[in-house]
């Protein structure tokens, strides 16, 4: 719906680029002044959104699905978050489609399947980290070399047994997730998006296909068996399904290494205590997620005509749902901006989403982080940015944000 074509209190719109690079390299400041404040309105091109920051007004927009749902409405400008092609995924449906859908999704990250997976993910630390000691250059870029590639083997192959030589057009998906972030509105994907897009489906359809000549015990087998067995989902269902499992964590494991071992390299206090004591691992990781969100909007949209906290929220009007505002709170965090491993976390937390869409993949990727950060310190102890000033390009799609590249001493 465009600005010109409804009623709206046009004193309650911001002149501001939610996306813009600099702003997603470094909220806090702005967060710290978001976190207190009422809703209000934003035009992307010619449409209106709104947005919401305050941790009440988010927790509600999160969990409250009378009034804001995830399923994707056609209205102007939103083609930034059209990455996942018009598939139901999981993430773009409410009950019961949502239930079903993750419950498909369950198994793969169950907590036998988890404690199956950590000695392969601790063995794959050790071989990179010896690597990169034997390289000998004294010197490495941490999310090329170590953080992507952790990511990758564990959630493509630990995980989804899916075969070395048949990971490139999954990455090639994750990686131009990052080209939807700087979209203007109204244009189209983008071609090299697209082409890998193509790819990855016609993957999935003859690995489908395959699955079903010949299933093995393998997650992909129980998958399908579930679905031609059942009748559980549709073919899109069943690609959509493949594609959050063999796509969407890649960057969001790999980010919040990256963001942690940043924070330390930039806090070498902090470093020094965690080496002193490792048990502060756990605070220290729920401090980087508090100080350096992974995910950066969440996008809900409005089932109904209503007013929350003071603004007009209108029926299939999109809401971006500033998660990490509220992790910069002074009312909810003392000192907000000070890295500290030793705050005590909040249970409310909003890092990994809240209520039936809380991130599926969360025990995943801390469980990486703990021992990838872990293992590091103990490999390197004189692990240092190589430029003690160094801030990291951001990069990621327009829901997620993470470092391009730290390049480290040792």
């Amino acid at each position: 719906m465009l600005v010109d074509a409804i009623e709206y209190d046009r004193s309650k719109v911001r002149d501001i680029d939610l996306w813009d690079p600099a702003l997603k390299a470094d909220p806090g400041a702005t967060f710290v002044q978001w976190s207190g404040e009422d809703p209000f309105y934003i035009r992307h091109g010619s449409a209106l959104q709104a947005v919401v920051t305050r941790f009440d007004d988010a927790k509600r927009a999160l969990e409250d699905q009378v009034r804001f749902s995830n399923v994707k409405r056609a209205w102007p400008g939103m083609e930034k978050y059209n990455f996942w092609q018009g598939l139901p995924v999981v993430t773009d449906n409410d009950p019961p489609d949502h239930t079903k859908l993750r419950r498909l999704l369950a198994p793969a990250f169950s907590p036998r399947r988890l404690a199956s997976v950590e000695a392969g993910v601790q063995q794959f630390i050790a071989g990179r980290l010896d690597a990169i000691a034997a390289e000998g250059s004294g010197r490495f870029e941490l999310m090329r070399v170590f953080g992507r590639e952790l990511s990758i083997h564990m959630l493509l192959g630990l995980l989804m047994d899916i075969a070395p030589d048949d990971r490139s057009q999954f990455v090639a998906v994750s990686d131009g997730l990052s080209m939807f972030a700087s979209l203007p509105a109204g244009e189209p994907a983008p071609a090299a998006y697209l082409d890998a897009w193509a790819r990855t489906r016609a993957y999935c359809e003859e690995l489908i296909e395959q699955r079903r000549r010949q299933p093995v015990d393998d997650l992909v087998s129980n998958i399908i068996a579930a679905h031609d067995t059942e009748g559980r989902l549709t073919s899109d269902e069943l690609f959509a399904t493949f594609i959050i499992l063999f796509v969407a964590g890649i960057s969001g494991v790999a980010h919040l290494i990256g963001w942690m071992m940043w924070r330390l390299c930039r806090n070498p206090e902090q470093m020094a205590l965690l080496r002193r004591e490792p048990a502060l691992i756990g605070g220290a990781m729920e401090e980087t997620l508090r100080i350096e969100p992974i995910g950066y909007t969440a996008l809900r949209w409005c089932q109904s005509d209503f007013t929350m906290s003071g603004l007009d929220f209108l029926r299939d009007m999109p809401v971006m749902v500033v998660e990490g505002a509220s992790s910069f709170d002074p009312t909810r965090y003392d000192d907000p901006l000070r890295f500290d491993i030793t705050r005590k976390p909040r249970r409310d937390s909003l890092a990994f989403g809240f209520g039936i869409h809380h991130c599926i993949g969360a025990p995943v990727a801390r469980m990486a982080t703990k021992h990838a950060v872990t293992m590091m310190l103990d490999r390197f102890p004189e692990l240092r940015l190589q430029d003690p000033d160094f801030r990291p390009t951001v990069v990621g799609s327009p829901k997620d944000r993470g470092p391009a590249s730290i390049p480290v001493a040792v």
